[in-house]
């Protein structure tokens, strides 16, 4: 992120955004009615579209899987793109330049970085195509490992010349400083403060970002006894291993398709299972899989298959995956683990069978739940009462980092069947060990349990009091005060409150806009609400929410409390009425203070 983007900008670029352009040049549209249709890119509605768009309303919505949203939204689903990278692909598309605060140094520092790499990443590749330069690699590449010209212009495969300034020679001619090479990643200083090139006498992969920028490089020796066998490019302004995924930007290239992602451990894996067929496959960049890698990926699908060879060494690696991938695993998600046969890796096994017989294995996939038990229960074994009170507290030491869901109740219980021991022991151990969490581990569930606790209710009042609100955005001027409101213990409470003070704070915003400010959930109970709502005409729309406030105030006790006294002191209550007082009095009889005390004897005596 180069920087805070203001709020105005966001709003600006939301407002001149046609949200069925933007959509429609991902997903096929046709206009029925005043809205336009077509097959959701979220979930499997066969071939009845569930997916609409409002150009009015400027947000979309299915009604099968209720995901919803602006043009913000839409890309941060659909491309994977974070927030600020998705308001920055819409300033792209409009020709307009974001303007971030206080950032315009760090914004100058990348684009000449991505402009090196880029031009290094030609440098390589053309390279590789000089038969005369690159000779035994090319042998290397089509007869070793069986890859394609076609396929490594996917990836954009290059060599690196067997050359100590090569290319920081070739960059330093079309105008770049060594600085600005060093920065990138691609040179070196010696202690004579002489530039050489990082990367000699390797095989390139180009690691590219999800906008397809290439953010930095590995490289693959050619001869055994230069060391390491692989070398990455190391942090730099543009780039971290461990937020990056090699393949991730040419699986995304058939995004409709993508229902699922492969983890793989190399550069290679994912070349060669993209050249059978195989093109949905990623690799971690020499790190073990990490939460960020997991909640990228799931943000994109719901099954990830973690694909390692069947060695200790593979078992090693794919139980430290699994470790890692617990405290971000909902119950939407399909985490698989596939162990091939050992010695075997993707590369060397689509060397020797199809892709059709590959993918069979996925049958042999164990599911996240069958991989935790089956590999605790190895390792500890379950023997004796020792073995089985060992395994419950190594159980309980990792599903503590879990969030709070089905799938985590499920593995308790089944860890109690194991055990023997009970479920609430199991469940109660878990919560006491969690609380000793880290802080930073604490703010995460703490975050997940929250959204769990979100419940809406689509039918009630309070539903239709933002309906209302959300339709005709002037009716903001009927409510003279939120305090009462903000007593409303529905969640659907604060959901209206936070409407309110956004059309307070923006008068002419529109719900576009407001759906980027709002939780996914809360987001998508407001996309239900108005593809759901019978349209309110406005002429009756003050009367219509002036009587969901009055219903409102009847469901708040002390609001109501207040109400019914002040009509009690001009008039004489209704039988209905004295009743509902009574009862708003006998609920809240410990908070009464002695007035309302003698109130309520009253009433009881009448």
């Amino acid at each position: 992120m180069s920087g805070s983007i203001p709020p105005a900008f966001i709003r600006e670029i939301v407002d001149m955004t046609d949200i069925v352009t933007l959509v429609d040049s991902y997903v096929p549209l046709k206009k029925k009615g005043k809205d336009h249709w077509g097959l959701c890119p979220f979930c499997d509605d066969g071939s009845n579209p569930s997916f609409s768009v409002s150009p009015q309303k400027q947000f979309y919505y299915c009604f099968k899987c209720r995901a919803t949203g602006n043009v913000i939204g839409f890309l941060e689903s659909f491309e994977g793109l974070g927030f600020v990278e998705s308001v920055e692909a819409l300033a792209s598309r409009a020709a307009m330049e974001v303007p971030y605060e206080q950032s315009s140094k760090k914004r100058e520092d990348k684009d000449p970085i991505f402009e090196v790499l880029s031009i290094a990443s030609d440098f390589y590749e053309t390279s590789l195509a000089d038969s005369a330069l690159a000779k035994q690699v090319q042998k290397y590449v089509k007869e070793d490992r069986h890859i394609s010209g076609s396929t490594c212009r996917r990836f954009a495969v290059g060599y690196a010349p067997k050359s100590w300034n090569a290319l920081s020679s070739y960059l330093s001619t079309k105008g770049f400083s060594v600085e600005l090479q060093t920065k990138a990643g691609l040179t070196k200083r010696n202690k004579d403060k002489e530039a050489y090139d990082l990367f000699r006498d390797r095989l390139m992969f180009p690691i590219k970002d999800r906008k397809g920028r290439v953010v930095g490089f590995g490289g693959r020796v050619m001869k055994p006894e230069d060391q390491p066998k692989y070398l990455n490019t190391g942090d730099t302004p543009a780039f971290q291993k461990g937020k990056e995924l090699y393949g991730l930007f040419e699986a995304l290239q058939d995004r409709k398709n993508l229902k699922r992602i492969y983890v793989v451990e190399g550069y290679i894996d994912v070349i060669a299972m993209s050249e059978n067929g195989i093109n949905n496959a990623v690799a971690t960049l020499g790190i073990a899989t990490n939460r960020f890698h997991t909640q990228v990926l799931l943000q994109l699908v719901n099954e990830v298959i973690f694909c390692f060879d069947g060695d200790d060494a593979g078992r090693g690696a794919a139980w430290g995956a699994l470790k890692n991938v617990l405290p971000v695993v909902n119950d939407g998600a399909e985490i698989k683990f596939l162990f091939l046969p050992e010695g075997e890796d993707p590369a060397s096994l689509l060397e020797k069978e199809d892709k059709e017989t590959f993918e069979k294995r996925l049958k042999d996939a164990l599911l996240l739940s069958e991989y935790f038990i089956e590999r605790l229960t190895l390792a500890v074994g379950t023997g004796s009462l020792e073995k089985k009170a060992t395994l419950a507290s190594k159980a309980i030491e990792l599903l503590k980092s879990m969030p709070e869901s089905s799938i985590k109740k499920l593995l308790e219980a089944e860890v109690s069947t194991i055990t023997g021991l009970s479920k609430q022991d199991i469940e109660e151990n878990s919560r006491s060990t969690a609380a000793r969490k880290s802080k930073e581990t604490k703010f995460i569930t703490t975050s997940q349990e929250k959204e769990e606790e979100k419940s809406f209710e689509p039918g009630g009042i309070i539903a239709k009091t933002v309906a209302a609100l959300i339709t005709f955005p002037e009716l903001i001027s009927e409510i003279d005060s939120t305090d009462w409101i903000k007593e409303l213990s529905r969640p659907e409470g604060n959901l209206l409150v936070q409407v309110i003070e956004y059309f307070q704070n923006f008068p002419n915003g529109q719900v576009a806009d407001l759906l980027s400010s709002l939780d996914k959930d809360s987001a998508s109970f407001i996309g239900s609400l108005l593809s759901g709502s019978p349209s309110l005409d406005k002429k009756n729309s003050v009367a219509y929410f002036q009587d969901c406030l009055q219903a409102l105030k009847k469901a708040n006790p002390r609001k109501r409390i207040i109400e019914l006294k002040k009509q009690l002191a001009k008039e004489k209550l209704s039988e209905d009425e004295t009743f509902e007082l009574q009862q708003h009095l006998l609920s809240n009889l410990e908070k009464l203070n002695e007035e309302d005390r003698g109130l309520l004897r009253e009433l009881s005596q009448n």
